[in-house]
């Protein structure tokens, strides 16, 4: 049998779960932009975690926290389904796809040879959308981030297809994947949109509030502003690493920082920062387009750590380890003076 939804138009993003919720919000007629389902999700966050290949750090919330906060604020049911048995997820997503239903699921990255990606580069949050089978070529039609006007950077070049057709057993693979972090388990989303509530200036300034808390109250000291000035300590501690372990480092870190990762540019801050601008009419302020601003020059100081992080990941140069310390020092004082005016905006 084969079926792919012929009313599903395959477009290409920022972000692999904001492009993906935005593909899904855009086929059944509620069109947002990938900037404001990042605000409004309250995405933006900072993480610092200590792994036995490589430390790594993360700018978005966790998998599914983000979805739950975006569907409480549209008043939608997005539900993250999973099961151990992929025959039952397998039958599931074509039962879906059969009713016109395209799905989003989460693939750990390297089990998608299209991608490129080193086969221990284990990232099991990312979001792709499967909208066609055909059982007979054994393949799933899938959308990621790359398009043929959005092209994207990947470890071995450059991708801009609006689709990919990828095998049954990569899918199978990326899709059971339990590696960390953030293992794919077999996940899905299901939607109802059926109470679907516009965007208004109540929920973006909630929004807003609860990223602001969030960055600067954390509960941990790898996360939020704290965990910035984790990063800025614990970075030149890499100076310890042997070479192979420091170029891991490098390239792992600036795929997290880099749009080429899937951040949209400095870490999400310049999504953050062009959310802002787009919220600023709606909540009629213009200090929001003023904040706005200034979160995509904090981006470009974000990307300087990136290319820094490449130079790394080539040379294993741990000269590069103070430069980086002093500017993510810098970094973490921006933020914070950031979080505290955006408050005040919104209280």
């Amino acid at each position: 049998m084969k079926k792919v939804i012929e009313n599903f138009i395959p477009l290409g993003g920022k972000h692999c779960i904001t492009n993906s919720l935005k593909q899904i919000f855009s086929y059944y007629g509620y069109p947002l932009s990938e900037e404001m389902i990042f605000g409004i999700a309250s995405g933006l966050s900072f993480l610092y975690i200590n792994q036995s290949h490589s430390p790594m750090v993360n700018g978005r919330t966790k998998v599914f926290e983000f979805e739950k906060k975006l569907a409480k604020r549209l008043n939608i049911t997005i539900q993250c389904k999973r099961s151990k048995d992929y025959a039952k997820v397998l039958e599931k997503t074509k039962q879906m796809i059969n009713n016109n239903h395209p799905v989003i699921i989460y693939a750990d990255m390297p089990y998608l040879k299209y991608l490129g990606m080193e086969r221990d580069s284990h990232f099991g949050g990312h979001a792709v959308v499967l909208f066609g089978y055909d059982e007979s070529l054994k393949k799933f039609w899938l959308s990621d981030r790359d398009n043929h006007d959005h092209p994207i950077r990947v470890p071995k070049g450059q991708l801009c297809q609006d689709y990919h057709l990828v095998d049954d057993t990569e899918i199978e693979k990326a899709r059971s994947s339990s590696h960390r972090p953030f293992p794919a388990n077999n996940k899905f989303l299901t939607f109802d949109l059926t109470g679907y509530k516009a965007v208004d200036s109540t929920v973006i300034k909630e929004a807003i509030h609860e990223t602001c808390e969030t960055m600067l109250n954390p509960p941990a000291q790898l996360l939020g502003i704290n965990g910035i000035m984790k990063f800025s300590k614990e970075i030149l501690k890499w100076q310890q690493f042997n070479i192979d372990k420091l170029k891991t480092a490098g390239i792992a870190n600036y795929f997290q920082i880099n749009k080429d990762g899937g951040t949209g540019g400095g870490i999400f801050r310049k999504m953050y920062g062009e959310f802002l601008i787009e919220a600023a009419p709606l909540v009629e302020d213009e200090a929001l387009f003023t904040i706005g601003q200034k979160f995509i020059e904090l981006s470009k100081k974000w990307d300087q750590i990136a290319k820094d992080m490449w130079e790394l990941s080539q040379t294993a140069d741990t000269s590069l380890l103070k430069k980086m310390s002093a500017s993510i020092l810098e970094i973490y004082g921006v933020e914070k003076e950031l979080y505290i005016s955006l408050k005040e905006v919104v209280k």
